[in-house]
């Protein structure tokens, strides 16, 4: 739906605000431009927001005040037939054209929370928050600043311009946050390491808030846990890197994820959002962008709540405590790297490379020195020549990793099978997918090493 001139006058006139710019062009080489001004949006008339688990989203409402502020859905519809929503496409759409315009006006970003709603707590917060610690793509201290500005909307309730689309997002999040103990002990180490830290980085949240003196938000907010885990969630779900920080694209945050997305998000050089179609569509088709981590399906779950396993690699399940050194950073160490083959069990060169310099390290530091010498200069000749001197002890080392990762699965199940029913622990059900997904991918990879041998 595109709304032409007059009609975007009229509405604006009506809520006595300022129509919106034409958008200019896109390009994708350029700079984000931050969002410094202010946002000022009109207040709207609704009873106070509802985010007990199973209130209803209100989207009639948060469509018409996304239109009136100037939203463009051009080939985008929000499909509200399940509690996931998402986005599809209306017609037939060429790879490179547009399906949703969002002003600029509209993004809730990291550095406008940091340097306008809350600058004056921006230096308490760095003493507790490290500015450089990362979570996936978006750093702690860009998550914290949303979760205030979150929090900060959440407390003005019909008085905030963002009511409508606080209105429309999910109550319940099927996150690390809601695991009980019982589900906590049936997640694998490395899964659980994952839940863990988002539960660890929710009660630093939780400490923090507390510290601080924020007038706009309020004792009462602060001291409700239910909604300090729900604006938590809302950031960790909707947050995305974007230039100088991290940001919250209302409308476009309703789309899903999927690994190999059809769409992406641009800007101009006003600041203004173009989510534009990477390839071809037909009417009807869901309309994807990718969260980050295709290759990690244990963060989906415990960061998002759901599980996805359509990406024709996983990751290693290597705990990322290792990836500690640039050594091991140069070598390879990602979640998108270091994989195995979902299909094959096939395992990538960099958990080999990964494999073998741990095993120097503990054997032979002058060799280890000489391997990751050649792997810096492109000496792939020496490379191979050490792999294959101590090609049987890698092999046995990455067939132990592999055959303890088995070995926690099976407990996990056991665990599962003695005491867990789904009506009690509601997280049980994807849980038992995430673990039998990566115990047929690892037995793959375990019969594959086994022949090697």
């Amino acid at each position: 739906m595109v709304l032409t001139s007059t009609l975007l006058v009229e509405l604006c006139e009506a809520f006595q605000c300022t129509p919106l710019p034409a958008a200019p062009a896109t390009s994708r080489r350029q700079a984000i431009p931050p969002r410094t001004d202010r946002t000022q949006l009109c207040a709207t008339q609704l009873s106070k927001i509802d985010i007990s688990e199973y209130a209803s989203r209100n989207g009639p409402t948060f469509v018409g005040w996304a239109t009136h502020y100037g939203v463009m859905p051009e080939n985008f519809q929000i499909n509200p037939r399940s509690s996931n929503w998402g986005a599809e496409s209306i017609q037939a759409a060429p790879a490179g054209s547009r399906v949703l315009y969002v002003p600029g006006m509209l993004r809730l970003t990291a550095q406008a929370a940091r340097g306008q709603d809350f600058a004056n707590l921006a230096p308490i917060i760095n003493q507790y928050i490290d500015p450089s610690k990362t979570d996936g793509d978006v750093s702690l201290s860009d998550h914290f600043f949303l979760f205030l500005k979150i929090l900060q909307e959440y407390d003005l309730g019909s008085n905030s311009g963002y009511a409508p689309w606080l209105d429309a997002l999910p109550r319940k999040f099927s996150t690390a946050l809601s695991f009980d103990s019982f589900e906590m002990d049936c997640l694998p180490p490395f899964v659980k390491f994952l839940a863990e830290r988002d539960r660890e980085n929710f009660n630093l949240f939780v400490i923090v808030l507390q510290q601080l003196d924020t007038p706009t938000i309020s004792q009462e907010t602060k001291s409700d846990m239910d909604a300090l885990r729900w604006a938590f969630n809302v950031v960790f779900t909707r947050a995305r890197p974007a230039y100088g920080g991290a940001e919250i694209i209302p409308f476009s945050d309703m789309m899903n994820h999927a690994w190999n997305a059809n769409c992406e998000v641009q800007y101009d050089n006003e600041g203004n959002v173009h989510v534009v179609l990477l390839r071809n569509v037909q009417s009807g088709e869901a309309l994807h962008k990718c969260y980050g981590q295709p290759t990690n399906p244990s963060r989906f779950m415990s960061t998002y709540g759901f599980f996805d396993a359509s990406p024709p690699t996983t990751y290693c399940k290597f705990m990322p405590t290792l990836a500690t050194t640039e050594e091991l950073r140069n070598l390879g160490f990602e979640y998108s790297r270091m994989v195995f083959s979902v299909d094959s069990g096939e395992v990538a060169p960099e958990v080999w490379d990964v494999m073998l310099y741990l095993n120097l390290g503990k054997s032979d530091r002058n060799m280890q020195r000489q391997f990751y010498q050649a792997h810096m200069n492109g000496d792939g000749q020496t490379k191979a020549a050490i792999h294959q001197q101590y090609s049987s002890q890698t092999v046995f080392s990455l067939l132990a990793h592999v055959s303890e990762v088995l070995d926690e699965i099976d407990d996990c199940q056991d665990r599962m099978d003695q005491g867990g029913m789904g009506l009690q622990h509601e997280n049980l059900p994807i849980i038992r997918r995430h673990n039998e997904f990566v115990r047929q991918v690892f037995a793959k990879v375990q019969r594959n090493l086994q022949q090697m041998i």
